[in-house]
């Protein structure tokens, strides 16, 4: 019986998010993606420019 909780006894912080099972899956799923699509979006932002002559000769 000792491991009944009080009504008044409040619960921390860390552990309601460590019982909520599909709060952690949806956490995991979306810090997953968006550091995902940040490292994409870096590697687009090194890729070097188009010459000119491949663009020309693209569009013509």
């Amino acid at each position: 019986m000792e491991n009944e909780q009080q009504p008044n006894e409040k619960v921390p912080f860390y552990r309601m998010i460590m019982d909520d099972f599909m709060l952690l899956l949806f956490l995991g799923v979306t810090i997953y993606a968006i550091f995902y699509l940040l490292w994409g979006v870096m590697e687009l932002s090194n890729l070097p420019a188009i010459p000119e002559e491949i663009k020309d000769s693209i569009l013509k």
